[in-house]
């Protein structure tokens, strides 16, 4: 086939991207066929994805964190000790995201500065977040942090929009 025939065509959805090459029947062929089978397998991964962005927290916990000139702080005082601290750790996520922090991670010194909690209660109720894998606890050579989950944002996000509810 002469190249003057040749139909290339390039097909991106979402990080989906494919190329065809050949004569205007074949890359139709092609085309059909990345659609049937490509597609609906897409669709069905993006139903089971979880992945929290900057302006999914913003939105999902604006009744709970402000973000201040001191750092992001918890606004809300009817919460567990527990919340408060997942709260924090969320907090931490914002500002990361937002570029005011280099990490998401939190020591329980940073912890307790921030919240105000006693530090045997943070210590306790940290215990509880990894344990129920909310929180990942990593040991770093400016020593141990904590950070909030996945799982430990959608835990969250569903306990507190049950006060909201109340």
């Amino acid at each position: 086939m002469s190249e003057i025939n040749k139909v290339n065509v390039t097909v991106t959805f979402g990080l989906l991207r494919a190329e065809f090459s050949g004569t205007p029947e074949e890359v139709i062929k092609l085309f059909n066929q990345f659609i049937m089978q490509q597609l609906p397998q897409y669709d069905l991964a993006q139903k089971i994805s979880v992945n929290f962005t900057l302006n999914d927290l913003m939105l999902a916990f604006a009744n709970f964190i402000r973000i201040t000139p001191e750092g992001a702080r918890i606004w809300s005082t009817d919460l567990s000790d527990k919340e408060i601290i997942a709260l924090q750790l969320v907090a931490a996520k914002i500002e990361y995201l937002m570029n005011r922090r280099s990490s998401t991670a939190l020591s329980l010194q940073e912890i307790q500065a921030s919240t105000g909690l006693n530090s045997k209660s943070i210590s306790s109720r940290l215990s509880e977040l990894v344990k129920a894998n909310y929180v990942e606890r990593e040991t770093t050579d400016k020593g141990v942090t904590n950070k909030i989950t996945t799982l430990g944002i959608e835990w969250l996000r569903q306990q507190l929009q049950k006060k909201s509810k109340i």
